[in-house]
């Protein structure tokens, strides 16, 4: 299985088909910039610099009265729902997200599967629940139950020997 940047092309997929319109952005940075740093640099290289320190969130879309912060897993659901608590108190401390103007945060889970028990526990954390699935990504979980058989590390080791004796990266 090669690597892949499934995830991005899996909310970016999402966002497309959800809000056709725009008004949303991939990749937000979220939290706060120390202010020194605004004061010497002001708020947009600020930013910059600061960037490689802040959470990330997948997507953020707006409205006039309020955001949606949204993670997107295609695996891993339950790491979605501790991001997406983690970055809630965040959002309204990040000075350089769009058009904020104190307008209220609400938060979603996209996933491409209904499997109760997230939807219990996202219910209970006030996040909103999506399902978002496109054919690709059945392919993506034949893939990966294929990753662990015996037939699948024989291949990749005999990839790795062809690499090595070719040296290829």
């Amino acid at each position: 299985m090669s690597r892949r940047e499934r995830e991005r092309r899996y909310i970016s997929e999402y966002m497309l088909e959800t809000y056709p319109e725009g008004n949303y952005q991939l990749n937000v940075p979220l939290g706060p910039i120390p202010p020194e740093m605004v004061n010497q640099y002001g708020i947009a290289k600020a930013a910059a610099m600061f960037r490689p320190t802040r959470l990330r969130v997948d997507a953020v879309a707006s409205t006039s009265s309020y955001y949606v912060l949204i993670e997107a897993k295609l695996r891993s659901f339950k790491d979605g729902i501790g991001d997406l608590l983690t970055y809630s108190p965040l959002a309204p401390q990040t000075p350089d997200l769009p058009l904020y103007r104190g307008q209220q945060f609400k938060l979603r889970l996209v996933v491409p599967y209904d499997l109760p028990w997230l939807r219990d526990i996202t219910g209970a954390n006030n996040i909103e629940y999506a399902i978002f699935n496109q054919p690709w990504i059945a392919e993506y979980a034949r893939e990966r139950l294929n990753y662990f058989t015996a037939e699948y590390r024989n291949a990749r080791a005999e990839k790795l020997r062809l690499r090595e004796i070719l040296g290829v990266d």
